[in-house]
C-alpha cells in the first residue's frame, strides 16, 4: 500500500490513507479479554485439526474445520477471522484462486474481524488479480513514493564555483552563489511571474558556504511551477562549511611535552589556529539527555574521518566507586565520586577536562565539566549533574547502580592515533596523526549556522546535492509544504541532519545521512487535537555513524505528531535508536534496522513512550538484528527490537522480523500498555521472545485517569478513531500475540525471568528450538521462506516479503550500498 501519490510536474501528495488498522475488534468479547479456558481450549483442538489437514493436503477437510469457528457467534473475532484466512489459503493451496479470492474479499469486507487481518486480505486479493494478469503476484512499487519527473525548465539558471555573480546566470557565464540565483528568480517573479518550472543547475565543484542560505515564503514555487535547485552531475555537487587547515610541526615546548604521556612524545604534532584565521574555538559546553544543544561544535577530521577528543580510557567506559555528594544545581553542590583508578590523578592541572558518562539512566547521556581531582581521596568534582529533581544517584537497575563515564578533552591522555587536543586560549591544535598530515587532508568544520533554512516554502526540490562539513545541523524546514530533499547527501555535521517542522506533505526520499554529531533527521507535523496526518515521509534513505557527540535519542528519525511515514530506509551503526515515533497514526514499514543501540540501555530499535493516547501506530515489514551488537550490559534495563514504553497502547506490529534482535528485553518489550496487537511475526535466535505486558500500576494509567491529558483524546474523534480508549482503564487488560513463530530463541513470554504467558492472548503461535519450519537459513538471519516451507502448513503465516524489505533503485538511488541486498 502506497500512502503517498505523487501528479503533475509538481510535487502533490494526496490525502493519507487511514493507516490505523491496528485495532482488534470488539464485537464479540469485551475489550482485552480472552476467550474462556474452555472454549480456548476448543478452538485450539480445531485449529490443530486445521494444521493436520493441510499437512496431508486435505483441503476440504480443513475448510470443514474452519467453518466449525466461523459458525460459532461467540468466538472472538480474531479467532473467526484467522478461521477465515485459512479457509481462503485451502483454496489457494488448491489453486481454485477464483474461490480464493471470493473468500479473501469477505474477509476484507466484514468490519467484525480486525482490520489488520482485513487488510491481509485485501493484500491477497491484490495478488490473486495480478496473477490472473499474468504478473508476479506482488509489485515491490506499490510501497514506494513515486516522484514525476519534470521533463522540461522554462527556466534555467547556472552556478559554478567558478562563477561571478556579476554574470547572468547563463550556462557559460554562471553564477557564484545560490543567492544570486534565489534573488533572480524573486525577481523574475515581480515581474510578472514565472511561465513554467524553474531549475537552478549547480556545476561540479565545491561551494564554500559561510552563512545561512535562505529560503522564505517569497521563494515558493507553485504545483505547476515548482523551483528545482539540482546538481548537475548527481553528488558533485559540495556545499562546504568547513576549512583545510595545514602548518603542522613538531612539539618542543617543554611543559607541554611534559603534559603528553611519554609514549606520544616525539609523535603529536602541533598547528597554529589563530595564524590560520580561526579565532572561534566554540567552547565546550555541558550537554546530552535534558541538556540544551550547544549552538556549535568544533571537530577535526583527517582524510575525511571524525578524529577523538583524547580521552581515558581510550574505547569504552569505567564505573565509578561510592557516590560521595549526588550534587545540587540550586544549591551550588557538585556532584562527588569516588574514583577507582589512580589514573586521574594525572589529569589534576588540566584545565578544561570532561566527563562524558551515565550518571543515573542508561538511557541519559551527560558531559560534565570536572572542577576538582583529589589524589587523597580519591574524589572527583564535577558537574553538578541534576536532570530534573534527579540528581547523580544511579538507579539499581543501570550498571548494578553504578555509573559509567569516560573523561574527555585531557592533553595528558594525547596516546594514540586519531586523537588530538586543542588548547582554547593559545588556539593551538595538538594532533597525534593516523599518517603523515602533511600529506592527508586535515579539516576543521567552521560553519556555526545552519547551512539552509526554508520558512513557509512551497514546492521547492533540492537534488543531488551534497551538504558536507559544518559545526551545527545541516537544513531546517519549518512550516513547509510539499517541499522535497532528494538523492542528497548529508554528512560530517555537528548536529542534527534535516528537521521538518510542521507544515504538511514534505519528504526526505533516497538520501544518505552519516557522520552526524546528533540525529539524522526530526520530523513533526499534523495535529493531535483534530488528527489532521501532516502527510510527510522519510523513504529510501541510507542512515548510519550517527549520535558521535550526543549519544542518546538522536536516531535516524525523530517522528513527532501525526500521519507521518518512513519506509524502506536502512539505519546501522548508532549508539541509540533508529526510529523514535510519538503520536498517532504513524507509519513504520520496510525499514531494515541493523547494529544499533550500541550504548544506550533501556530503548528499542524503533521504541515509543509514556503516552497511552498514542494510538493507531503501525510497524509492518521491517527487519531488525544484531540490536546492541557486541555492547555489553550489566543490569535488567536492556535492550529490544522494538520498544512500547511506559503504557503504550493499540499499536500494531505486523509481519516483523528479529534476528539476534534482543538484551536482557525480548525482541519486543513491552512497558505496562495493552491492546497492542503482534501478529506474524518471527524471532529468531533472540536471548528472549516477548517481555513486559500490561501494568495497571504504571503511573501513565493513574495520569490518564486523573484527567491530565488534554480533554481531546475523551473526544467523540478520538473515541470513534480508537474504540479501545473507552475502555483503556478497565480490566483485566491484555496484549495479542497471533501467529508469530520464535525460533531458537530463550524464554518465549516473560518478564524479569518470571513467565508472562497468561498476560497475552495468544493465538496460533510456534515455539520451537531446532524445528526445520523452512527458512532458507535461520541461523545466519536469512529468514526468507521456502515455498514450500512446513511453516506455511502448520500455521495461517503469510509470507513476509523480506526481498522489499530496505533500500532500493530510483532515479536518484542508482545503486545500492555493498551491505544492502539488490533489489
Amino acid at each position: 500500500m502506497n500512502f503517498f501519490n505523487f501528479r503533475g510536474s509538481g510535487l502533490f501528495l494526496a490525502t493519507l490513507v487511514c493507516v490505523n488498522f491496528a485495532r482488534p475488534s470488539t464485537a464479540a468479547a469485551p475489550a482485552g479479554q480472552n476467550p474462556s479456558a474452555a472454549p480456548r481450549q476448543e478452538y485450539q483442538a480445531v485449529f490443530a485439526a486445521v494444521a493436520q489437514a493441510f499437512a496431508a493436503g486435505d483441503f476440504k477437510t480443513a475448510r470443514a474445520e474452519c467453518a466449525k469457528i466461523l459458525g460459532a457467534a461467540e468466538a472472538p473475532p480474531h479467532y473467526r477471522s484467522y478461521a477465515h484466512l485459512r479457509l481462503a489459503q485451502s483454496y489457494q493451496a488448491e489453486n481454485n484462486l477464483a474461490a480464493a479470492r471470493a473468500e479473501y474479499a469477505k474477509i476484507q469486507a466484514d468490519e467484525a474481524y480486525p482490520e489488520v487481518h482485513r487488510y491481509e486480505a485485501g493484500e491477497c486479493v491484490k495478488e490473486i488479480e495480478r496473477v490472473a494478469r499474468g504478473l508476479p503476484a506482488r509489485d515491490p512499487a506499490a510501497s514506494r513514493t513515486q516522484i514525476p519527473p519534470i521533463g522540461k525548465f522554462t527556466t534555467e539558471l547556472f552556478v559554478a564555483p567558478t562563477g561571478s555573480d556579476a554574470h547572468p546566470g547563463t550556462k557559460g557565464q554562471p553564477f557564484a552563489s545560490l543567492e544570486k540565483a534565489r534573488d533572480t528568480i524573486r525577481a523574475l517573479k515581480a515581474k510578472g511571474g514565472l511561465a513554467g518550472p524553474v531549475c537552478v543547475w549547480l556545476a561540479p565543484g565545491e561551494y564554500r558556504v559561510t552563512g545561512t542560505f535562505e529560503l522564505t515564503e517569497a521563494d515558493s514555487g507553485t504545483a505547476q511551477k515548482p523551483i528545482v535547485y539540482r546538481a548537475e552531475k548527481p553528488g558533485a555537487s559540495v556545499l562546504y562549511g568547513g576549512m583545510k587547515i595545514s602548518g603542522f610541526t613538531p612539539v618542543t615546548d617543554a611543559a607541554i611535552l611534559e603534559r603528553l604521556p611519554f609514549e606520544a612524545r616525539g609523535r603529536v604534532r602541533q598547528c597554529d589556529l589563530k595564524k590560520q584565521g580561526v579565532t572561534d574555538f566554540s567552547p565546550l559546553t555541558e550537554r546530552g539527555y535534558g541538556a540544551p544543544t550547544p549552538r556549535s561544535t568544533l571537530e577535526l577530521f583527517f582524510n575525511g574521518e571524525p578524529l577523538t577528543l583524547a580521552r581515558w580510557p581510550n574505547a569504552g567506559f569505567v564505573n565509578g566507586g561510592k557516590i560521595v555528594e549526588p550534587g545540587s544545581k540550586a544549591a551550588g553542590k557538585p556532584s562527588i565520586f569516588e574514583y577507582l583508578d589512580d589514573r586521574h590523578a594525572r589529569w589534576t592541572k588540566a584545565e578544561d577536562a570532561w566527563l562524558f558518562g551515565y550518571f543515573r539512566h542508561g538511557w541519559a547521556d551527560r558531559t560534565l565539566k570536572i572542577h576538582k581531582i583529589d589524589p587523597i581521596t580519591r574524589q572527583l568534582a564535577c558537574g553538578p549533574y541534576q536532570q530534573g529533581d534527579e540528581s547523580m544517584e544511579p538507579v539499581k537497575w543501570f550498571n548494578k547502580g553504578r555509573i559509567k563515564y569516560f573523561a574527555f578533552n585531557l592533553l595528558e591522555e594525547l596516546d594514540q592515533p586519531g586523537e588530538w587536543y586543542l588548547d582554547r586560549q593559545s588556539g593551538r591544535l595538538y594532533l597525534y596523526p593516523p599518517a603523515d598530515p602533511a600529506k592527508a587532508t586535515v579539516e576543521i568544520g567552521l560553519l556555526s549556522v545552519p547551512m539552509l533554512t526554508m520558512a513557509k516554502v512551497s514546492h521547492v526540490r533540492l537534488e543531488g546535492l551534497v551538504f558536507d562539513l559544518s559545526r551545527a545541523g545541516c537544513m531546517t524546514l519549518k512550516d513547509c509544504t510539499h517541499c522535497l530533499v532528494a538523492g542528497c547527501t548529508i554528512k560530517r555535521f555537528a548536529a542534527t541532519g534535516i528537521a521538518i517542522q510542521g507544515g504538511q506533505a514534505n519528504g526526505i526520499l533516497s538520501c544518505d545521512l552519516f557522520s552526524l554529531g546528533r540525529g539524522a533527521t526530526e520530523v513533526s507535523g499534523g495535529d493531535r487535537k483534530t488528527l489532521t496526518p501532516a502527510r510527510h515521509f522519510v523513504e529510501n534513505c541510507h542512515m548510519y555513524a550517527l549520535g558521535r557527540l550526543d549519544h542518546t535519542y538522536v536516531p535516524g528519525i525523530r517522528m513527532n505528531g501525526v500521519g507521518i511515514r518512513a519506509a524502506h530506509n536502512d539505519f546501522h551503526d548508532c549508539p541509540s535508536s533508529a526510529i523514535r515515533f510519538d503520536g498517532n497514526d504513524l507509519l513504520m514499514e520496510f525499514n531494515r534496522v541493523e547494529r544499533v543501540i550500541l550504548e544506550s540501555e533501556d530503548q528499542g530499535g524503533m521504541e515509543t513512550f509514556g503516552n497511552p493516547t498514542f494510538r493507531g501506530n503501525v510497524l509492518r515489514y521491517n527487519s531488525f538484528a544484531f540490536i546492541g551488537a557486541g555492547a555489553p550490559m550489566e543490569g535488567s534495563a536492556g535492550r529490544a527490537g522494538i520498544r512500547l514504553d511506559d503504557a503504550i497502547s493499540g499499536t500494531l506490529v505486523y509481519g516483523n522480523l528479529f534476528f539476534q534482535a534482543a538484551q536482557s528485553f525480548g525482541g519486543i518489550n513491552l512497558n505496562g500498555g495493552r491492546d497492542n496487537i503482534m501478529d506474524n511475526n518471527v524471532f529468531a535466535v533472540c536471548e528472549k521472545g516477548i517481555t513486559g505486558g500490561f501494568n495497571p500500576k504504571n503511573k501513565m494509567w493513574a495520569r490518564l485517569a486523573a484527567r491530565s491529558d488534554p480533554s481531546h483524546i475523551l473526544s467523540d474523534l478520538y473515541l470513534s478513531r480508537y474504540p479501545e480508549l473507552k475502555h483503556a482503564l478497565a480490566q483485566p487488560a491484555v496484549n495479542h500475540v497471533w501467529r508469530s513463530v520464535f525460533w531458537n530463541c530463550g524464554p518465549t513470554f516473560s518478564t524479569y525471568g518470571k513467565p508472562t504467558r497468561e498476560h497475552l492472548d495468544l493465538l496460533e503461535n510456534v515455539e520451537t528450538r531446532q524445528e526445520d519450519l523452512g527458512f532458507v537459513d535461520a541461523a545466519k538471519g536469512d529468514l526468507r521462506l521456502k515455498p514450500d516451507a512446513p511453516l506455511l502448513k502448520r500455521i495461517g503465516f503469510r509470507p513476509i516479503p523480506v526481498d522489499e524489505i530496505g533500500l532500493y533503485r530510483d532515479p536518484y538511488r542508482l545503486s545500492l550500498p555493498v551491505k544492502a541486498r539488490a533489489k
